[in-house]
């Protein structure tokens, strides 16, 4: 029980729970990329061969899945299905990193290469002594599913979908950051240089120099004429 004025502790959201809240924050053609890398992973339970002997006289054939002919191409089918698996749901839970060229363009490298090698599968199965192998329907909705991947992929490259921002990312810890500048009070504030240049201080100065008042010279005074009216003349 939770002290008094403290909040008491989160609960850790289950598996489930994250899958769910991760379905629903990717968007559309990511999930259709999660169907076609599980569709992917469930065709490796389907049958791929059919093995045919003979044992007492008589022959006997059974099916193998990818499971009963484990091999490097089914090794590869099953770990491009869970990493693209991994990384739409990272991508739902808001992880923040960068793949070279995109998410797009790793997807669609991978459907491609496990689809090659898929069809490498067919053309040449697994033998074994006194046994014919043969091919079922499995092994082509697996190659089906790995094309289906492929084009995800193209169609999540061409949306151009941005990757998590680092600041959406709940596993990294903002508070190291340098806090963004702020203005404060007693800083000076940038004043324009329109605003600058209307100041009086700012304004420029004539280039003619300001001319001095001269006294009166002698020369003036000279030719100051002292000559009375005719009235005040006569009189």
């Amino acid at each position: 029980m939770a002290a008094e004025g403290q909040r008491p502790a989160r609960t850790k959201p289950g598996p489930f729970t994250r899958v769910l809240r991760a379905w629903r924050v990717i968007g559309p053609e990511q999930r259709v990329c999660a169907l076609a890398a599980l569709s992917l992973w469930i065709t490796m339970f389907l049958p791929w061969y059919s093995e045919t002997g003979i044992a007492k006289n008589s022959a006997v054939s059974q099916s193998l899945s990818a499971w009963g002919a484990f091999s490097f191409a089914e090794l590869a089918v099953l770990l491009v299905s869970v990493a693209v698996l991994a990384l739409l749901f990272a991508r739902g839970e808001r992880r923040a990193f960068h793949l070279p060229g995109g998410d797009g363009a790793v997807i669609l490298v991978a459907g491609a290469w496990v689809g090659l090698l898929i069809f490498y599968r067919i053309l040449d199965k697994p033998s074994a002594p006194a046994v014919i192998t043969g091919i079922q329907w499995g092994i082509f909705l697996a190659l089906f599913a790995a094309i289906w991947l492929a084009w995800t992929g193209l169609r999540i490259r061409r949306t151009h979908r941005a990757e998590p921002a680092l600041a959406d990312d709940p596993t990294v810890h903002l508070q190291n950051r340098p806090p963004a500048r702020r203005e404060r009070d007693d800083e000076p504030v940038a004043v324009p240089a329109t605003v600058r240049s209307a100041r009086p201080e700012d304004r420029p100065r004539d280039e003619d120099p300001e001319r001095e008042h001269r006294g009166v010279t002698r020369e003036d005074a000279e030719q100051l004429s002292f000559e009375l009216p005719r009235d005040l003349r006569d009189s």
